[in-house]
Parts: structure tokens; C-alpha cells; sequence
């Protein structure tokens, strides 16, 4: 049973790497630039740093300049200096400079390094921390002892370990700065008392941790609709099928679902096909009416039968339904393979498949490779008889 953690303990980090020490002695490459030709006021001092030192764009840096005024580069130096020594590159550095301007006067030692070494501790660091922090720059000026290690804490009593908890941030990086006492602990009490066991709640967080950060009153309209259709709590389809109906916009749904009618599906279907497969409904108009089609056409496959096997309308229509499709006609016509394609042809993994008809076979019909895309999958070199 999910124990929820209203109290939260000062984070231990398990991964914590040795303190870094910022030398501000340290000669940044462009140093030299920044002298004596450096413009003096300071509007023409913050645009030109931003340009030269940051890599922003004369465009960016105007915009970036608005939000800040530079009367010496001694700190964003600093700053600079710091975000290199953590392995940022040049571009992740523009990218960072160019959301977050303000970035540059903080501290780099009191404000911005305590911060890098935390994401870098619980195992966040490299190009994932590259790729985190230039999405949300503002992760750096979160307080680390109000809100970074309290959430971190609450959610690792939640999701076990570190790797987990990057996993769920990594979806929805809010997880970290939102007040989760009073907006996530009420959802997973919802979801406990409706029946939802400790690893559904965990397969939520994992996999669409932003339903479980919306407001109240969406997060309970969504969970209503989710019990509404029957679906059962105990299953991670519920957990998949709360998180796709949460990021779907109403009218979204209801044109989502007009499609499915116009090709013949009665309701049911479509809510037979959302409960077995959530994503059926994140799948484009366009595909499901092409793949519907082709489904009818050369399959003979109806509503029913594909609701009743929902996944196949997710999958490529190119390199996977006519790619297995076309491999299993050439078997067919030889006497080789018996009975019609079924969903399960179709769904079966990659590499069993290239096993059961691709290899299997290419002696007596070399034809398949190329019809699965051999050297798309590095079959080219198989030769029949190899």
C-alpha cells in the first residue's frame, strides 16, 4: 500500500559527487574581448556581452538586454566560467542565457552552484542536466532547501529511487518546483481510495506525471470521465488512460471521436479500443482513416476487430503494415505460410518476426528481404542460403 509522505526529510543524495570550487580566478576564453573595447554604458556593455561572451543573436540579445543591465562582466563571467566547469556547452550555455537572462547576475557561488551540484548528486548531470536546464533555466533559482530537496524527498518516498524520480522530472520538470503537498498528495489520496494500487500511482508518475499537476478541478473532471467508462483502478491501462485523457483538450476528444464514428465504429468500440489501448487517441485523424482503409481494403478487418486490437492503429504504416503485410503475401502465395494476416502479425516484436518469416525463409524467398527493408535493418547482406 502507497504510504504518502506529508513530512519530508532532508534529502539524502546517495550519488553525490565531491563539491566543485568555483576559481574565479579562471581566464574565460573571450576575456580579452571584454577590455578596453568593451562599449562603457551599460546597455551597449549587456548587448555586447550577450553577443560575443554569450552566443546570443543580435535579436536575442536586444530582447535579452531588456530584462537586464550589466555594469561590469566580472559576475556573468563568473557565471559563464562556472556552467563551462559543468560540462555546458557552448550552445546549452546560449540556449540558458537566452530564457533566462537574470542567470548572469546571480551568485555563482551561493545561488547557482549548490543547485548544479544537487541535480548532479541525485544523478541528473551531463547532457540530460544540459538538456533540462535549457528547457527551464529557472530551475537554478529555486530555493534548494524550501522546494528542490523537499520535493525531491517526497517523491523519492514515492518512486523508491533516484533513477525513477529523473525519469518522472524529466517528463514534467514542475515536479520539482510545485508545491506538491498541496497539489499532488490530494490527487494520490483520490486515487488510493478509488482502489488505485501503490503501482498504478507509480506507473502515473512515471509515464504522465502532468496530470497529477494540473489544477483540482481538471484533475478531478478528467478522473471522473476515467471512472465513468468502467475502467478498472487495479490495472496500469487505468493509469495510461488518465494520463493520455488529461492531455487531451475536450474538443479534442470529441473530434477524436467523430472520426472513429465516421468510419464506422459505434461508441462502444471506440470505448473498448481506448480501454485496452489509451493512445488510439493520440493517434493522428489522418492515420487511423489511412490504416482503417487499408485495414478494409486488403486485410477485410472491421470496427470490431480492430477495436478489439487497438495497437495496431499506432503502428507505422509504411515500415511496419505494409512492410509485414507485403513479406507475409509473398509467403503465402509460395504455400509457405497459411491462414490470413491477424493483429498478432502485425504486433509481434521486430526481431521475432525477422526471425519467423524474414530468415526463415529467405532461401526459398530472397524477395522478403527487400520487402521488410533489408537494408534499413541491416538485412541487405543476407544472402539467400546464409
Amino acid at each position: 500500500m502507497l504510504r504518502l509522505v506529508r513530512h519530508v526529510t532532508a534529502a539524502t543524495i546517495t550519488a553525490a559527487s565531491p563539491p566543485r570550487v568555483l576559481q574565479l580566478s579562471f581566464h574565460h576564453p573571450l576575456s580579452h574581448l571584454i577590455s578596453s573595447t568593451t562599449p562603457n554604458d551599460s546597455s551597449s556593455l549587456t548587448v555586447y556581452f550577450l553577443k560575443k561572451s554569450c552566443g546570443l543573436s543580435s535579436e536575442a540579445a536586444l530582447s535579452a538586454a531588456s530584462k537586464i543591465h550589466l555594469k561590469t562582466t566580472k559576475n556573468p563571467r563568473f557565471v559563464l566560467t562556472l556552467l563551462e566547469r559543468f560540462g555546458f556547452s557552448k550552445p546549452d550555455i546560449t540556449r540558458i542565457v537566452s530564457k533566462r537572462p537574470q542567470l548572469l547576475l546571480a551568485s555563482p557561488d551561493q545561488t547557482l552552484q549548490p543547485k548544479l551540484d544537487f541535480y548532479e548528486g541525485i544523478g541528473l548531470s551531463g547532457a540530460d542536466l544540459a538538456r533540462l536546464l535549457s528547457r527551464i533555466p529557472g530551475l537554478l533559482l529555486w530555493s534548494l532547501e524550501k522546494r528542490l530537496l523537499p520535493n525531491f524527498d517526497l517523491l523519492k518516498a514515492i518512486l523508491h529511487t533516484n533513477e525513477n524520480v529523473i525519469l518522472a522530472i524529466k517528463k514534467c520538470p514542475r515536479l520539482l518546483t510545485s508545491d506538491l503537498s498541496n497539489l499532488l498528495l490530494p490527487k494520490l489520496e483520490s486515487l488510493r481510495d478509488y482502489g488505485a494500487p501503490a503501482s498504478v500511482i507509480f506507473t502515473l508518475l512515471i509515464t504522465h506525471p502532468r496530470s497529477l499537476i494540473e489544477t483540482a478541478d481538471q484533475f478531478e473532471k478528467t478522473f471522473n470521465a476515467i471512472k465513468g467508462m468502467g475502467m478498472s483502478p487495479s490495472t496500469s491501462m487505468f493509469a495510461h488512460a488518465l494520463g493520455v485523457f488529461a492531455q487531451l483538450h475536450k474538443t479534442t476528444i470529441e473530434r477524436k471521436l467523430e472520426n472513429y464514428l465516421s468510419l464506422g465504429w459505434s461508441q462502444e468500440q471506440v470505448l473498448e479500443a481506448f480501454a485496452k489501448h489509451p493512445y488510439c487517441m493520440t493517434v493522428s485523424d489522418e492515420k487511423v482513416r489511412r490504416n482503417m482503409e487499408f485495414f478494409a481494403e486488403k486485410l477485410k478487418w472491421g470496427p470490431a476487430y480492430v477495436s478489439a486490437n487497438p495497437v495496431v492503429l499506432s503502428l507505422s504504416f509504411e515500415k511496419r503494415i505494409v512492410a509485414r503485410c507485403s513479406v507475409l503475401e509473398m509467403l503465402a502465395s509460395k504455400g509457405l505460410v497459411k491462414g490470413d494476416v491477424k493483429a498478432r502479425h502485425l504486433m509481434m516484436g521486430e526481431k521475432n518476426f525477422i526471425e519467423n518469416y524474414v530468415i526463415k525463409y529467405k532461401g526459398e524467398v530472397p524477395e522478403v528481404v527487400d520487402a521488410m527493408g533489408g537494408n534499413k535493418l541491416g538485412l541487405g547482406g543476407l544472402k539467400p542460403g546464409s
